[in-house]
Formats: C-alpha cells, structure tokens, sequence
C-alpha cells in the first residue's frame, strides 16, 4: 500500500488561500474545509467548499455547454492555462462533476478537492467536508438515532424525507442537540 503524501499545513494554508481567492469571484461562498481548517499539522489535500454561482461565462478555449456554472468555467479555464490539473480517484477514475472535482494545484503540487453545495445545505456539507471521517461517523449515527438523515454532500432529512434547512454549521449541531465545537476540536473518535 503507498502512502499518501503529506504536506505542512503551512504550505496548504498558503496554496488554500490563493486558490481560495483565485475562485471566490465565481462563488456566492466559498470556504477552506478538511484538516486544513481542523489545523492539522499536515494534511494530504485542499479542500475547498463552494456555493457556485449560476450562469455560463466564456473560457479560454470557448464557451462550454449551457447551463455550466461559472466556478466549472473559471476551474476550466484554469486547468487550461496550467494553473490546476486533473487528478485520478483510487479507482484510477477522473472526478469532474457538479458536487466534486479532483485536481491538483500545478503551483504547489497539492491535490485540491473542490465540493459543491446550495446554501440550504451549506452547514451540513461544511461539517462533512470539515470532517474528520470518525467524527462524521458520530454525526451520522446520532442522526439515524433521532431518525433522521444526513448526506454527505449536504442536506439533512426529516423522519419523512423532507430536506431541512441547515445553512450554517451551527443549524446541523442545533438540530442533533449537540454543542457546538470548532472544527480543531473535531477528532475522529469525537462527538460532543
């Protein structure tokens, strides 16, 4: 098994923070997620949460087919003047659609996970993307307790199947009777 390399969390802060900047003119909201935000002292990847904005802007290869959002454009556009470039999946498999795209950060050489979400939703995928996996394991487990659902890109159903608004973090710790807690203090064996 190869292990997944690891970078100092101030090399991922610093590349987060430009990629976040670099996308946010093509989001309603964007936030840095994952165990950058936990404050991991290394972490194996970016991940950026966004709420893109609708509507189709031209790329710099030509305009893409109706209907794409202006954060797949400017991610395109990127990808074509070689600023981010695509990455594979464990299955070996590209990842480029309209909740999650698997890159790479030419610049710095950091894979860049970019998820995608409404803002109905945002609090629950903030959570999800924030992680870590045990601590998402607890979230979900304590909603099938109360007979809910949570889902990992978002979005929280009542016991009859109704989407909930979450829109912030603090919504989703509401609805599950949890305090909240920062996301530095979120471990994988966690839950309030």
């Amino acid at each position: 098994m190869t292990r997944k390399r690891r970078y100092h969390l101030e090399d991922a802060e610093a590349a987060a923070g430009r990629l976040r900047d670099a996308l946010a003119p093509y989001c309603e909201r964007i936030e840095v997620a994952g165990s950058v935000r936990r404050r991991r002292p290394d972490v194996g990847d970016v991940e950026l949460l966004c709420i893109p904005r609708p509507g189709q802007t031209e790329t710099l290869f030509g305009v893409v087919e109706s209907g794409t959002d202006k954060l797949t454009v400017a991610i395109l556009t990127m990808i074509g003047r070689g600023e981010l470039a695509y990455r594979l999946n464990a299955r070996g498999q590209r990842v480029f659609g309209p909740k999650n795209k698997l890159l790479t950060d030419v610049a710095s050489g950091i894979p860049l996970d970019v998820f995608s979400t409404e803002a109905r939703c945002w609090g629950m995928a903030l959570v999800v993307r924030t992680g870590p996996a045990g601590f998402c394991k607890a979230f979900m487990q304590r909603f099938r307790a109360l007979g809910m659902a949570g889902h990992a890109y978002g979005g929280v159903e009542d016991a009859d199947g109704n989407l909930l608004d979450c829109p912030e973090e603090q919504d989703v710790f509401d609805l599950l009777a949890w305090p909240w807690l920062p996301p530095e203090d979120r471990l994988d064996a966690s839950s309030p």
